[in-house]
This record gives C-alpha cells, sequence and structure tokens, in this order.
C-alpha cells in the first residue's frame, strides 16, 4: 500500500502512542515538556512509518523494528520508573496494541470481505484507536494506583513480567507480519491467533496476581515496620518507668537532704538541689510528640535511634489526632525521610550533626519538612538526590498517590526534604 492517504492514520496512531505512554508512565519531566518531546516523537513516527508503507517488503519490516525502538526509546525518555517496569509496561502495551491491531484485520475481513483498500485502512485505524483508548480508560480506573504503588520493588520481579510479556509480543508480532505477507494459509493463522491470545489471558492473569502479591507484600512490610516503631516506643515507655520507679524509692532520701538543708537555713542550697532534681525528673519523662499516634510512634523510635548517636532531634508537629491518610502511606514517607536523615547524619563525617522535623496540616495539605546534616559531596539531579534510593521511591510513590510532589534542596551542609500530600 502507497500513498499519502497512510498519512492521517498514522498522525492519529502516533497521538494514540503519546497518550497512552502520558497515562501509563511516571512522569519525568513537566506537561509543556512532554508535549515537546512529544511532538519530535509523532513527527519521527509519521516519517519512519511513511517511509515503511513507501517502501515495503523486508524494507518495511526493518522500519517496523525502528519504529519500535524509538517509542520505546520516548517511553524510557519521559518516565521515571525503573527500567525493568519501564520494558514490563511498554512491552505489555505493545502487545496489546498488536492483538487488536490483529483482531481488528480478522474482523473486518470477515465482516466485511468486499471492502476497498482505503477505507478498510481508516476503519482498522479508528477501531483500534478506540479500543486502546478504552482500554486505557479501564488501566487508569482499575489499575494504575497497583502498578504505580508498587515503585522501588525488586527490579528481577519486573525483569520477569517484562521477559514473559516479550515472548507473547513477539508471537504477536510474527503474527502480524505473516498476515501481511500472505505466506501461511489464513485458517492456520486464525486458529494459531485464537490459540496465542487465550494463553496471553491466562498468563496476564497469573501476571496480574502476582502484581497484587507485590502490592501485599509491600503493605505487610510497612505494616512490619509500625510494629517495629510501636516495639521501640513501647521500650521507650518501659525504660521511663524504670527510671520513675527508681525516683520513687529514692524520694525519701531526696527530703532528708532537703530537711537537713532547711535546718541549716541554707535556702540556696535547696533551691539548686530542687533544680536538679526538676532536670532529673524531665530527663526521665516520656517525650509526647504529636497527638498523632501514629507520628508519635514513628518520632519516638527515631528520637531514640538519633539520641544513641548523639545527634540533636528536634520536632515541631502541628497535626491533628486523625488524618486522612492510610497508616502504612504515612509510615512509608516519614520512616523513609527519618531513616535517610539519619544515615545522612552518620555518613556526613561531622562532629556536630542534627535532624530537624517540621509538621503542620495547612488546610487540606498536609506539609512535612526533614532537614538534616549531610555529606558536602552530596548532588541533586533536577529535585531528587542523584542514585536515588528505594526509600526515595517509596516516598515519591505516597506523594503521587495523594496528588503531591517531594521536593530536596542542598544549603549550608544540609540536605532538606519537602513533601506535600493533599489529604
Amino acid at each position: 500500500m502507497s500513498g499519502l492517504y497512510q498519512i492521517p492514520g498514522l498522525v492519529l496512531t502516533a497521538l494514540c502512542h503519546v497518550i497512552v505512554i502520558c497515562h501509563m508512565a511516571e512522569h519525568r519531566y513537566s506537561q509543556r515538556k512532554f508535549i515537546w518531546y512529544g511532538a519530535f516523537y509523532a513527527a519521527g513516527f509519521v516519517g519512519m512509518s511513511s517511509l515503511a508503507y513507501a517502501k515495503g517488503g523486508n524494507a518495511a519490516i526493518f522500519t517496523y523494528i525502528v519504529i519500535v525502538v524509538w517509542t520505546f526509546s520516548f517511553s524510557c525518555m519521559v518516565s521515571k520508573d525503573c527500567f525493568p517496569k519501564k520494558c514490563f509496561l511498554f512491552i505489555t502495551y505493545f502487545c496489546l496494541f498488536s492483538v487488536i491491531d490483529n483482531v481488528m484485520r480478522i474482523i473486518i475481513k470477515l465482516l466485511l470481505p468486499q471492502m476497498a483498500e482505503i477505507p478498510e485502512y481508516f476503519l482498522r485505524i479508528i477501531l483500534r484507536s478506540a479500543a486502546l483508548l478504552i482500554l486505557l480508560a479501564l488501566y487508569k480506573k482499575y489499575a494504575v494506583s497497583v502498578i504505580r504503588s508498587l515503585t522501588g520493588l525488586n527490579g528481577r520481579r519486573w525483569w520477569n513480567l517484562a521477559l514473559t510479556a516479550f515472548l507473547f509480543y513477539a508471537a504477536q508480532a510474527v503474527f502480524s507480519v505473516l498476515y501481511a505477507l500472505e505466506a501461511v494459509p489464513s485458517g492456520f493463522l486464525l486458529v494459531t491467533f485464537m490459540v496465542i491470545s487465550f494463553i496471553m489471558c491466562a498468563v496476564y492473569g497469573v501476571v496480574f496476581s502476582n502484581i497484587s502479591y507485590m502490592k501485599k507484600e509491600t503493605e505487610a512490610e510497612l505494616v512490619r515496620q509500625n510494629a517495629e516503631y510501636l516495639s521501640a516506643r513501647l521500650s521507650v515507655m518501659q525504660n521511663a518507668e524504670d527510671a520513675n520507679r527508681r525516683m520513687r524509692h529514692d524520694v525519701r532520701h531526696h527530703l532528708e537532704a532537703i530537711g537537713e538543708y532547711a535546718k541549716e537555713g541554707n535556702i540556696s542550697a535547696i533551691l539548686s538541689y530542687i533544680e536538679e532534681y526538676g532536670v532529673e525528673i524531665s530527663e526521665t519523662a516520656v517525650r509526647q510528640y504529636s497527638v498523632n499516634g501514629v507520628l508519635n510512634s514513628i518520632f519516638s523510635a527515631y528520637g531514640g535511634k538519633a539520641a544513641e548517636h548523639q545527634i540533636d532531634y528536634s520536632v515541631k508537629c502541628n497535626a491533628p489526632e486523625k488524618l486522612s491518610i492510610r497508616d502504612i502511606d504515612l509510615i512509608a514517607l516519614l520512616g523513609n525521610l527519618l531513616e535517610n536523615a539519619l544515615h545522612g547524619c552518620q555518613n556526613s563525617g561531622k562532629e556536630d550533626t542534627c535532624i530537624d522535623i517540621h509538621i503542620r496540616l495547612q488546610g487540606s495539605t498536609l506539609i512535612i519538612l526533614c532537614e538534616n546534616t549531610c555529606t558536602d559531596d552530596l548532588k541533586l539531579s533536577g529535585n531528587l538526590p542523584e542514585g536515588k534510593s528505594i526509600g526515595i521511591s517509596s516516598i515519591l510513590s505516597v506523594c503521587r498517590k495523594y496528588d503531591g510532589s517531594l521536593d530536596y534542596s542542598l544549603q549550608d551542609g544540609k540536605c532538606s526534604a519537602c513533601a506535600f500530600l493533599n489529604l
């Protein structure tokens, strides 16, 4: 097939790819930048696809491979996800694209065998694009939150899923080529396509079951982390109770000492003794950081860890007793922020280190600012530390789940992380 009439269909296909990738990926760039990159990609896609139609034969197959690589490169460039996850999402999308394209070819051939080439071409493009956009809407409604909640999981699992998706994509691509070249009887091809598609649906059922398991495993880890914080809080309270018990035991001795000073008329000594005794009492008291139970448990746990490493620890929390955020999400965000801050202080190589936490609820926006001492050679890439850790990926995942953001900054040997969550 040759001629200029393919160009509108190619533009529609390129636009469909850009829309799907836009909603499928975790954006690396602003919306404005994404539009520019999308326009550049679409221009390249239309140009190369037009060349493939014009050349035909083996040249068309080679150009098709180049187009797939071009689309994959665009998907990787605009996405923040880890590379194996990018591979899985892209290959899954292209696999569905091939399946739908083949289905439309078969349906049109069976139902409208006499349709002319040009109307058949446009009808197939329109039906395929509509089906893809319907699947995208279903993905946005039912699957995107699950997929994005798995940010930072073991890359090996994503590679396994990507390999499975690739095998089915390769099978669908071979079917497309054989169908276009009419190298195999259509009856055999149709049966083969149905068998491959059925197996693919069954395997993808297992794949998404595996993804659901991965999500539950992540939540189980956060529950374990919460139990650890509560255990640390209980330990702090137990130590404080032991100290109070000792002080109650020693009250008689303190009163005797004060009585002796009184007999001597030494008022200054009495006042000094009482002041020292007050300091001792305040040091044994259990620190209440927040009226919110989850926040208080996390602050208490890391307050103890900071004290063990002689790190100055300051918390200013203006949050209500109840917050419209799941406990496991709050643990994932704040726990990882404080864990990174603790490691930052320990690895800074500086004598005086500190961690400062500021939390406040402003309207429906929860603002969390964590500032800590860091190494002088820490670098940022955009608004995140270079070589971001799994912990930062988890923080990002929570921020995006609540339509928020995460920004890092460096100033005067300190690293500041500011998270915004819309509750």
